[in-house]
């Protein structure tokens, strides 16, 4: 369902937020995303699921099955482990671009 370049994409989004990188994995998504939310709802909403004491965020691996209808991100954790869904992705300018996604255990 998903492709090798969408996957990479979906890799570097969690990178990115598990690093607190906000202003990349905002960059990461789409304009019509963007116009949804501000980088610090992002953090904020990020910072809910995984707290800044939260210590080392690892692995960090998608759970491949094609029969999901969405990616399935692992941010593992030393007590816990949580999510992101990536749903939806589009492209712009010749970009993949994350349209939909979730934060947190379904």
């Amino acid at each position: 369902m998903f492709n090798d370049n969408q996957k990479q994409v979906a890799i570097k989004f969690a990178e990115s937020l598990s690093q607190r990188k906000y202003d990349i994995a905002y960059s990461m998504c789409s304009k019509d995303l963007q116009s949804k939310s501000s980088v610090d709802e992002m953090k904020n909403n990020f910072e809910q699921i995984i707290p800044t004491n939260w210590g080392n965020i690892d692995p960090i691996e998608i759970v491949d099955n094609n029969q999901f209808p969405f990616i399935y991100i692992v941010l593992g954790g030393d007590i816990y482990s949580e999510s992101i869904i990536i749903s939806s992705f589009i492209s712009e300018n010749n970009e993949i671009k994350i349209n939909e996604y979730e934060l947190g255990r379904p």
